[in-house]
Formats: structure tokens, sequence, C-alpha cells
């Protein structure tokens, strides 16, 4: 598989605003980019688990707790099944 790798430095007053954890801002910050990515239907329910290295029920609980609507339907099905035919 082919990967990208993305790096960037947030400033530690930021990162204590923010709620996060220095020591896994990289962690948290993967999942936020996962979540806003399938709020915004750039990526499948699935797709975003992937990201954000949760599981699904990791994923709900974390965008019932943002307030992110858990939008998933009859496309987001489609591409969850097709991805988890070719596992």
């Amino acid at each position: 598989m082919n990967t990208v790798h993305v790096e960037f430095d947030i400033p530690t007053n930021l990162v204590v605003q923010a709620g996060l954890n220095a020591d896994d801002a990289a962690d948290e910050a993967r999942r936020m980019l996962a979540l806003f990515l399938f709020e915004h239907k750039h990526l499948s329910l699935g797709k975003a688990c992937d990201l954000g290295n949760m599981s699904y029920w990791e994923f709900a609980d974390m965008n019932s707790r943002l307030g992110i609507p858990f939008n998933y339907g009859e496309e987001d099905f489609a591409a969850d099944r097709d991805r988890l035919a070719n596992v």
C-alpha cells in the first residue's frame, strides 16, 4: 500500500487550548482529520475509521461527543461493503 507522510508543527499553546495531550497530539489530529473528511462526505465511514485508526464504535462515539451528524446512507453502505469484500 502506498502512503503519504504528512508532518506539521502545532504550537504548544494551541495543543493545550484544544484540550489535546501533547504525547498523542498526532494521533488526535489524525482522528480529527478522519472525522472532518467523513462529515464533509470525502470519505466513507469505513475509510474514515481506517484513517482515524478507530473502530466503528469509537468513531461513532467521537462523532456523538463532538456533535457531528452521523449520516450513513446507501452509498456509504455500498462503499463499505465493497471495501470489506476486498479484504
